[in-house]
């Protein structure tokens, strides 16, 4: 539900804002405030067929709306459609402790313990035990996700997992460091929040969440996703950032933490009590009181983080699919939220509250002229959906490239294999697309996500319509080369990737699926020819195998190497 997009994006809400360098070809942007905020949303969505984004805004007392593209289900895109929320929904557990609080039915530093269930233990350190506010800061010292997911479904990943495997992990676990020590971002803890609060409360997640939050404020159409939710006739279709549909994700115990599904016509009165209106304004502002230092440059209240230059409030969600956010500017008077069923809207959202914050579209102006040698890599590359534009230029050392997501710094990419470079910090891999000599674009893959992008030419439009496809060429390895990839690498609980060597051939399965050849394209460069997928085996600082990169069907997936044999 929380990504890391791209080559250092965590989130781009309230970022300062930054122009292009001088001389540099400009990146087209709407025009400052709303006024042309409907013709970037119109430009975004215009590149990937079925996606849309509906965008509300309350201005002092105004609410302007704004939509554009299509929900991909043969319905009209309006503010009636639905949309997964992703870890929005976090917010809502949020508002639920807020409200619990505040009726006292818990106190924000009760421990824990009170409230699993008989016999279930609860784990502590240096005599620190966890409480309900650690979950809400995200500082409770439990994991990201837990290691006793099962045959985890990576198209579906939460699906199955119910509060017996919950509480057999937190029975469990050993914390590795206090609560309270340190920020880091935790599905599993925010679900736990969420049933702990419907524990005390004696009702379920579902039935809580109804009474406390949706009731009061009137969302009659936001629901949880569960896995018997039947997809209804307003339910968007997701896309990935290539433009692919993708199924709907379903939820059991994580469920508080990004199971929601809601329109924009709800997510407006969430707005509005967020903003300090309506009858559980008190309850929705007393989640957002700053209380620790949460992610870099930004403080958490419960859940909500702060922005420390700017004092606006924020959360974002994402989904395989979807992607949402909620923002609040620092005076209360201005609030966005933006749903989107494919193309990214955080730069939309902080253009809203801060206008010099450009969005991002792709450029139209001419290039220079040392930006268009077709068979160099040098020059910039776009995504219209997303509005990623990168800049590439050579690198400091021979065999670099610095590769620049705007308005973000450049990193320096390393290449693994012809048209194929690694930043491993971030482990994002920049794959170059030809189309006989020319270098047309450029596929990311990072983090579960797949970005390709087309090359703008000298004449400032793109230089093909899609980017093409081909295998790399195979190369021969010596077998002890070979023999080094051999092992067991774990890419999720429950999720195995063994490789074997028979002779000279080495071949690989992922759990639940059979045994399949995979062929080198260099050293440590993989690729398999049954289907679209490629492997990258990383090394240690001792020159070790000690994990594989999966980058298949948009997704790229970590695998570190384990003990097990294969």
């Amino acid at each position: 539900m929380k990504r890391t997009l791209a080559v250092a994006l965590a989130s781009l809400l309230g970022a300062a804002p930054l122009s292009s360098a001088a001389g540099a070809p400009a990146v087209a942007v709407a025009p400052a405030g709303l006024a042309g905020l409907q013709a970037a949303l119109n430009q975004r969505v215009a590149a990937q067929p079925g996606t849309g984004i509906v965008v509300g805004v309350i201005d002092g007392g105004a609410t302007h709306v704004y939509i554009a593209g299509s929900a991909g289900n043969g319905r009209p895109l309006d503010a009636h459609t639905l949309f997964e929320i992703g870890s929005v929904t976090k917010t809502f557990t949020a508002t639920i402790l807020a409200s619990m609080v505040r009726s006292g039915a818990v106190k924000l530093n009760a421990p824990i313990s009170a409230y699993v269930p008989p016999g279930i233990h609860t784990p502590s350190k240096a005599g620190r035990a966890i409480t309900l506010l650690d979950l809400a800061e995200q500082r409770s010292g439990l994991p990201r996700l837990p290691d006793n997911m099962g045959n985890a479904d990576i198209n579906d990943p939460y699906a199955g997992y119910g509060n017996a495997e919950m509480f057999a992990f937190l029975n469990g676990y050993r914390l590795t460091r206090a609560p309270g020590a340190k920020f880091v971002y935790s599905n599993y803890g925010l679900g736990l929040l969420g049933q702990l609060l419907a524990r005390a409360a004696k009702t379920s997640y579902a039935a809580l969440l109804q009474t406390r939050v949706l009731d009061p404020l009137g969302m009659h159409a936001t629901v949880l996703e569960t896995p018997g939710l039947k997809e209804g006739p307003r339910f968007a279709i997701g896309h990935d950032l290539s433009g692919r549909p993708v199924a709907p994700w379903h939820f059991e115990a994580i469920a508080p933490a990004g199971a929601l599904r809601s329109d924009l016509d709800d997510m407006l009165k969430y707005l509005r009590c967020n903003m300090g209106v309506g009858p559980l304004a008190a309850t929705c502002r007393f989640a957002q009181r700053p209380r620790a230092n949460g992610a870099p440059g930004h403080r958490i209240g419960l859940v909500w983080w702060i922005n420390k230059r700017t004092g606006n409030v924020w959360h974002g969600g994402d989904t395989a699919g979807f992607h949402a956010a909620v923002a609040i500017a620092a005076n209360r008077r201005l609030g966005v939220v933006a749903l989107s069923n494919g193309p990214l809207i955080e730069d939309v959202v902080t253009h809203v509250l801060e206008p010099k914050y450009p969005i991002a579209l792709c450029p139209t102006a001419p290039l220079a002229p040392a930006q268009s040698d077709p068979q160099r890599y040098g020059g910039l590359y776009c995504n219209a959906a997303s509005g990623m534009l990168f800049r590439v230029a050579p690198g400091p050392r021979k065999g670099t490239l610095t590769i620049a997501l705007a308005p973000q710094p450049a990193f320096t990419y390393a290449q693994v294999a012809p048209d194929r470079f690694y930043e491993k910090t971030y482990r994002a891999l920049i794959v170059f697309a030809r189309q006989g000599a020319n270098v047309v674009g450029l596929r990311l893959e990072q983090n579960g996500q797949e970005v390709p992008c087309l090359r703008i030419g000298a004449n400032g439009t793109p230089m093909v319509a899609q980017l093409p496809s081909a295998l790399p060429t195979a190369v021969v390895l010596a077998p002890a080369l070979l023999a080094q990839y051999v092992g067991t690498y774990v890419f999720a609980p429950g999720v195995r990737f063994h490789v074997t060597l028979e002779g000279s051939q080495l071949a690989a399965r992922l759990t639940g699926q059979p045994s399949a050849p995979i062929y080198a394209s260099a050293k440590d460069r993989f690729f398999y020819k049954v289907v679209d997928a490629q492997l990258t085996f990383e090394r240690n600082a001792a020159g070790s195998v000690d994990a594989v990169v999966l980058h298949q069907d948009g997704r790229t997936l970590l695998g570190k190497r384990s003990t097990a044999s294969p």
